[in-house]
């Protein structure tokens, strides 16, 4: 089976470079994030999937003087390729909110506000065709600010820390499953089997409004930060995790949790977008 590789790049907001071969992008996705947080993505349709239904984005500080630096990743759902024009329109409309929230409100508010403009985004859209009926996506964010990265999440997509060379787990996930070990119906070992662990409790898009969660954690220099669709966390072993953030540069790093992905049999698409922290001081807290 021949495999197509599918690279993003992001050069601005919401601006996709897609290829049917990879493209080098590592200098411009280096240019496109200010030098207190660099970050570089990678996205494939895995070995099995006709269609890459996931989608990244990212807005970096120099992008516009006072336009605070975002990044996120969406994992589309749907028939045919509703759920590819699921997770761009999310992204896009994310993005697009967050440029123009009013730089005084809250980081968190703001995540929350931008998280409920691609809600309405993608359900507008939804309603457009009947090829687009119920189409959704899972969201998570992340926007450093004031020494603390506030994360944002509806769905299944994750984030994880890595501090002093430890994985941390920053997100919950909204699957059935997950739901029930919070509430200590089922064992973690029970829901990683469990038929309800891919029934996403939240969705993007499938209703007029759609709860996000939003948190915030600390932010220190040497940190790396990953954001990353099931197609990553579900298939690749949180150790491997580790030893690639460790051990590779961040445009390696994005690209080895792909390939790990496929090589774990490729059944998903798989996106990973990560961020490495640098020396500089964040700016003052909310």
């Amino acid at each position: 089976m021949c495999v197509m590789s599918l690279r993003q790049s992001m050069t601005d907001a919401a601006t996709f470079v897609q290829a049917e071969t990879p493209v080098d992008t590592s200098d411009i996705l280096r240019q496109a994030v200010s030098m207190k947080l660099r970050a570089a993505g990678w996205s494939d349709r895995g070995l099995v999937r006709e269609n890459n239904e996931d989608a990244f984005g990212m807005i970096g500080q120099e992008v516009r003087r006072g336009t605070r630096p975002c990044y996120v990743v969406c994992d589309g759902l749907g028939g045919a390729r509703a759920g590819e024009v699921a997770s761009r329109t999310a992204v896009a409309a994310f993005l697009d909110a967050w440029r123009s929230a009013d730089p005084a409100a809250g980081t968190a508010e703001s995540l929350a506000a931008a998280a409920q403009s691609a809600n309405a985004a993608v359900y507008q859209l939804s309603l457009t065709a009947r090829s687009l009926e119920g189409m959704g996506t899972t969201l998570v964010a992340l926007a450093p600010h004031g020494g603390r990265a506030y994360v944002c999440n509806v769905g299944d997509s994750r984030c994880y820390r890595v501090h002093q060379g430890t994985l941390a787990l920053l997100t919950q996930d909204h699957t059935l499953a997950a739901e029930m070990v919070r509430e200590g119906l089922l064992g973690a070992t029970e829901a990683a089997a469990s038929c309800w662990r891919n029934t996403l409790t939240r969705v993007v898009g499938m209703q007029v409004r759609e709860a996000a969660d939003v948190t915030s954690h600390p932010i220190e220099a040497g940190d790396r930060f990953l954001l990353c669709s099931d197609g990553v966390w579900s298939a690749v072993r949180e150790a491997q995790v580790l030893s690639t953030l460790l051990a590779c540069s961040l445009d390696d790093a994005a690209r080895r949790l792909v390939e790990l992905a496929n090589e774990a049999g490729g059944a998903d698409n798989a996106t990973a977008l990560v961020l490495g922290v640098a020396t500089e001081d964040v700016q003052a807290a909310d």
